[in-house]
This record gives structure tokens, C-alpha cells and sequence, in this order.
């Protein structure tokens, strides 16, 4: 029988073995280890920066009431996260040092950025402030030209929102899609101009609609009941913060499909709603989220991630059938910098495609208009 480990087996191993003091488990024992090695982290309270708020969530996400809007301070001290390298190399004077490298594999990633997240703590807004959203977004859309079906244009969006303290209850709310709108793929560009059909124009829609023009008027459905798509205060508050048993949510709320297996289902679960309440989360939660993810089989390092801001950011992904979902976190603060979604082979667009990317910055203002 081969017994011999893969590089990244052998390499979390290691890492089980540093933390739970035993010889080399073997591969049926291997996944118990695990489990309990990320029960057993610790997150040291180091703090490291404070700077602006930084949350992640696609900008359908707050039109359909599911987005989060409250401030999260990262302890004190330090620079803010923009100034940070953009490799696992040496750190310039006066840079915070990553806590994982450019080739740190995926567990051992999540493993340590779980173990830095006690400074990570929400910000309180006061009554009569408002919490100023700032999200831009990227996907990739198709726009039906007849005999040849549907052409596939990548465009932007943007959306500007602003949030009341009581309840997160929205105040206004802008938003701009088809930004740069451009063919996916030169084949695509041929499609359109065969049929006649020209790449869309950028297009605004608010809340509160100014002049009751219904084309201009922006959606805003009411919130649902909590949940992992809907996450609360109280409900985040909630959860467990054993990773197996946080797990067995995501798992629950997953469910189930025909075309992608369990784990991705699983994965792509956690990672929304991770992008979702990333300022909700106490320390606990946090930390048990990012060792639930750990749990799963099949995630990977991807490397040389960055969000839509252009920070660096620890990718970590999950295969299924014809995409894969990464989720950006942060090598510094431990925190959701972006999400991703790409083309894999087997999709109908080209394999390496981005299908949908987003990312956001927050702050807290004084008055609805204001951004800083």
C-alpha cells in the first residue's frame, strides 16, 4: 500500500502535530485531528491597526435587505490595511507583517488568521449617525441576440447607501450598473454586432425615488427572518462557536442540488454569509467560522488574489461543477476583504472568467450625503 502524503497532507500535519503533540496520525485518523486541533486555537489579543471599515457583500445583496451596516473598529494601534504589502515577503518599515506567506496552504491559512481575531470587535453607531456604504461589483451577464442565443458582456456596478443606527434600516440608496460594460470574449463581441445589438449604457436607480419615474426607482424589499441570509446582531450572536456544530448551519442551509455536490454547496454557503456579516461577527463566531471552512475538503490556496479595491488579500477556494467560489480575507486583520466567483472548465463561458466579484468599504457619518 502507497503511504506515501501529499505535500499539503504532510504539511498540515505538521501543523496538527505543533498543535495537539502527537506522532504522525495516519490518513484514517487524520480528519479527527483536525477537528480538534481547531477547537483547540487560541486567538491571541494582539491588537494591530485602526482604520476604515472594510465589509464585503454584492450590491444585490443590500437592494434585496440582506446587507449589514455596521462599523467594525480593529483594535488600536498600527496603520491602516490599505498600506499593507502585497506579498507573504518582507514587510517595508513600518508595515504590519501578514500573518501567513504568499504559499501558506489553505488550512494552515485559515488556521492562523482564526487565531488573530480577538481585536476584531464591532464599532458602536450612535443615535442620529449613519453608517455610509460604499460597494462596487463586477459579473458577468448575457444579453440574448437571437439565432445565436446570448452574448456574455461583463459589466460594474456601484452602489452608495446610507443606514440608520436603529434596526439598519435604509436611509437612501444609490446605485449605477453596467458600468464599462465591454464583450466577455471576442466571439461574444461578434455576436453582438451581427444582431445588431449594442453593449448596454450605465443606468441609475435611488431610494427614495426623487420624481416617481418607476425606471428610476430602486427596490428595497424588507428584511426577512434571521438567518444565514439575513443575518442580525442577535442571531450572529447566537451561533454556535463549536466549528463542527457551526458547520452543520451552513450545511443545513446549503441544501441540496443536483448539479454541485455538498461541500462546494457548503463552502459557498459559509463564504456568502461570512461576506455578509463580516461586521457582525463576534471574535468567537469569527474564529469558529474560519475553522468550520478549514473542515471542509477540497478548498485551496489561490494565489495572488486581490478585491475590486485592488487590496492584497489570502484567497481561499472551493471547486465545483464548472465554477469556483473564493472567498479574500485579509493577511493583516483577519478580516473579508472580497468574494469571487470563476469559470472553471465545463462552464459555458470561457474557464478563468470572473462570474462575480464584489467588494465594500464602510464608515460611519454624520448626516445622509456625507461619505467620511
Amino acid at each position: 500500500m502507497n503511504t506515501r502524503q501529499a505535500p499539503d497532507e504532510q504539511h498540515e500535519i505538521t501543523l496538527l502535530r505543533s498543535v495537539l503533540h502527537t506522532p504522525a496520525p495516519d490518513h484514517g485518523s487524520l480528519a479527527r485531528m483536525r477537528a480538534k486541533a481547531l477547537r483547540s486555537m487560541q486567538a491571541p489579543p494582539a491588537p494591530r491597526h485602526r482604520g476604515r471599515v472594510v465589509l464585503v457583500a454584492a450590491s444585490v445583496t443590500l437592494v434585496a435587505g440582506l446587507g449589514i451596516a455596521i462599523a467594525v473598529q480593529p483594535g488600536d494601534g498600527g496603520s491602516p490595511s490599505a498600506a499593507l504589502p502585497t506579498s507573504g515577503g518582507p514587510a517595508r518599515p513600518g508595515t504590519p507583517t501578514p500573518l501567513v506567506g504568499a504559499d501558506t496552504p489553505a488550512r494552515e491559512a485559515l488556521i492562523t488568521l482564526a487565531a488573530h481575531t480577538s481585536a476584531l470587535r464591532p464599532l458602536a453607531v450612535r443615535p442620529g449617525q449613519f453608517v455610509y456604504s460604499h460597494m462596487r461589483g463586477q459579473g458577468v451577464h448575457g444579453i440574448p441576440v437571437g439565432a445565436d442565443g446570448e452574448a456574455q458582456v461583463v459589466w460594474g456596478d456601484e452602489t452608495k447607501a446610507w443606514f440608520a443606527a436603529d434596526g439598519l434600516r435604509t436611509v437612501r440608496m444609490e446605485m449605477t450598473t453596467n458600468l464599462n460594460a465591454r464583450p466577455s470574449t471576442d466571439a461574444d463581441a461578434r455576436k453582438l454586432a451581427d444582431n445588431g445589438k449594442s453593449l448596454p449604457k450605465p443606468r441609475t436607480q435611488v431610494y427614495p425615488n426623487p420624481n416617481g419615474n418607476p425606471k428610476e426607482q430602486l427596490p428595497v424589499a424588507e428584511p426577512k427572518e434571521p438567518g444565514v441570509s439575513n443575518p442580525t446582531l442577535s442571531w450572529v450572536a447566537s451561533l454556535p462557536t463549536d466549528p463542527e456544530q457551526l458547520l452543520a448551519v451552513f450545511r443545513e442551509a446549503a441544501g441540496k442540488s443536483t448539479k454541485h455536490d455538498a461541500d462546494y454547496l457548503t463552502f459557498k454557503t459559509a463564504a456568502s454569509f461570512a461576506a455578509r456579516a463580516d461586521a457582525l461577527l463576534t471574535p468567537a463566531v469569527r474564529t469558529a467560522l474560519y475553522q468550520a471552512i478549514a473542515l471542509l475538503p477540497g478548498i485551496e490556496r489561490v494565489p495572488g488574489q486581490v478585491d475590486l479595491s485592488g487590496r492584497a488579500g489570502v484567497a481561499i477556494g472551493r471547486d465545483g461543477e464548472g465554477f469556483r467560489s473564493e472567498i479574500i480575507l485579509d493577511p493583516v486583520t483577519s478580516r473579508v476583504l472580497g468574494t469571487r466567483m470563476v469559470a472553471t472548465a465545463g462552464a459555458d463561458v470561457p474557464a478563468g472568467t470572473v462570474i462575480a466579484w464584489s467588494s465594500t468599504d464602510q464608515v460611519v457619518v454624520d448626516s445622509v450625503g456625507a461619505t467620511s
